[in-house]
């Protein structure tokens, strides 16, 4: 009798530790999803000042499953590479996925810059000067 109550408790301990140990193992492919979908943020496209003294980035911030992420990051960097500004911006696509013919970067001198964003929905224009920090998005 002794045996079999052992053997039973042996048995539900066993399954305790698999049990355990998938609902670690999910949460860990969980969390790594999470982190791709949501944060994941991938360089994507890049420009600098005439004479090199500023720099402006854009990257992929989160991944979408069927057509692209949805937001990007524009990051405002002076000659160091030190983050002046950064603005996150809703991609206006609903069905065309996000690529780099969709941005446009001018420089209209060194310190100010000019990124247009033509989405499918609509189109954004973000304008930022280096020199006051001051920033500006309108839509057409």
């Amino acid at each position: 009798m002794i045996k079999f109550i052992d053997n039973e408790e042996k048995y539900k301990n066993t399954k305790i530790k698999i049990a355990r140990s998938i609902f670690i193992v999910l949460l860990i492919c969980i969390s790594c999803l999470s982190y791709w979908v949501l944060f994941d943020e991938n360089p994507f496209l890049k420009s600098t000042s005439p004479n090199r003294s500023n720099r402006v980035k854009i990257t992929e911030f989160g991944n979408g499953f069927l057509f692209g992420p949805k937001n990007i990051k524009v990051y405002f960097k002076d000659a160091q590479g030190n983050t002046i500004k950064e603005e996150k911006v809703r991609v206006a696509n609903i069905m065309e996925p996000n690529n780099k013919s969709l941005y446009d970067i001018i420089w209209e001198d060194e310190n100010r810059v000019k990124v247009t964003m033509n989405y499918e929905g609509e189109t954004k224009i973000l304008t930022y000067n280096f020199n006051t920090e001051q920033m500006k998005i309108s839509t057409k």
